[in-house]
């Protein structure tokens, strides 16, 4: 095997093989007709010679534009997470986009499913090279994903997956074992026969299986245990601060029928509402558990009203999984499907490490 790889030329193959080296050229690029005698012939030396192809070259000499197209949530005042994938994204771009790469950013509201579907058959109808998408409408998503299969239109998903699906890859963490990490976090934290109290807010359009995989998690932890606490859950369907208020104090509030509650777990990155309330109504000695580091829930760590968030690495998402499809795509390299980021928990002690790496 010739292991000085950058030596090794279209023109050396053809010699070896005794062919021209546009046939070799059809053979490496899958083009045209050559008889398989031929074709397993010159496949046999490029093995031997572990040819690699120069892909930058190629890709500059054939002045293809490779279109990827994003289809993720738009970072709006009640869902501010999406800031840093779409950072993520763009950091990824700017380092291939000398390959001939194109990215075309399409945002749909994260609770209205007629955006999503809108934005995606946008998308369908320019065919692009690639598809980054969180399927967080996972019943339109995969109407959809059809289409795009007899399209070849290769697709990664970020941050939120979809089980048995054509998908090349998933970015993102595995949501059900984060809802696991959050379990043992509070049965660690709680005394034995202190309750637990899920906070969800959802959206009544769906979008919602990521977090309801994390309920689940939090609640398969307690099933092979003998352990006598009471886990209650509480949907929030509404934006608005009131009713968020309402909501709050027949779940946890201390004139509720559930104040012996000593542990919440909020299933997304909008703990800061539920801090807010604990702050609020001075409620103290309960163990808060939830998601992300966005500024509003970095300041109720710092000041002791969560006492726990679990990281979803979302630069990383954005990052990995737009390098995810160029590796797929354009470098023509096999990646691993299911790409599951670290389950970090933050805590006071500890937040400014990951700010400042």
């Amino acid at each position: 095997m010739n292991n000085n790889l950058s030596r090794v030329k279209i023109s050396d193959i053809a010699q070896r093989a005794g062919v021209s080296t546009g046939t070799v050229d059809r053979v490496i690029h899958n083009r045209g007709e050559v008889s398989k005698k031929t074709r397993d012939k010159v496949l046999r030396i490029l093995e031997e010679l572990n040819y690699q192809p120069d892909i930058l070259a190629s890709t500059l000499a054939s002045k293809k534009v490779f279109r990827i197209a994003a289809l993720i949530p738009e970072a709006g005042t009640t869902n501010l997470f999406w800031n840093a994938p779409l950072a993520g994204l763009q950091e990824a771009w700017r380092e291939i986009k000398h390959f001939g790469v194109s990215l075309d950013t399409f945002f749909f509201k994260h609770d209205d499913v007629l955006s999503f579907e809108k934005q995606f058959d946008r998308i369908i109808g320019i065919e692009p090279d690639g598809l980054l998408v969180s399927p967080i409408f996972a019943d339109q998503a995969k109407k959809r994903l059809f289409t795009l299969k007899d399209l070849d239109i290769p697709v990664v998903f970020i941050n939120s997956n979809i089980e048995d699906q054509q998908n090349i890859a998933f970015v993102g963490q595995d949501t059900r074992q984060s809802g696991m990490v959050a379990a043992r976090l509070l049965d660690y934290s709680l005394n034995s026969g202190e309750s637990i109290s899920i906070i969800n807010f959802i959206s009544e359009t769906g979008g919602n299986h990521h977090i309801l995989s994390r309920e689940e998690g939090f609640r398969y932890y307690f099933e092979p245990t003998t352990s006598n606490r009471q886990i209650n859950t509480t949907n929030i369907y509404t934006q608005e601060e009131q009713k968020i208020e309402e909501v709050l104090t027949k779940a946890i509030g201390t004139d509720s029928p559930r104040a012996i509650t000593k542990g919440v777990f909020v299933t997304n990155s909008r703990v800061f509402k539920v801090a807010n309330y604990l702050k609020k109504h001075n409620i103290q000695n309960v163990i808060l558990i939830g998601y992300d580091l966005l500024e509003c829930n970095i300041d109720y760590l710092r000041n002791n009203y969560i006492d726990f968030l679990i990281s979803q690495n979302p630069w990383e998402q954005g990052y990995k999984s737009l390098m995810a499809l160029f590796n797929s795509r354009i470098m023509k390299k096999e990646i691993v499907k299911n790409q599951f980021l670290p389950i970090d928990i933050i805590t006071k002690e500890n937040i400014d490490y990951y700010l400042n790496n």
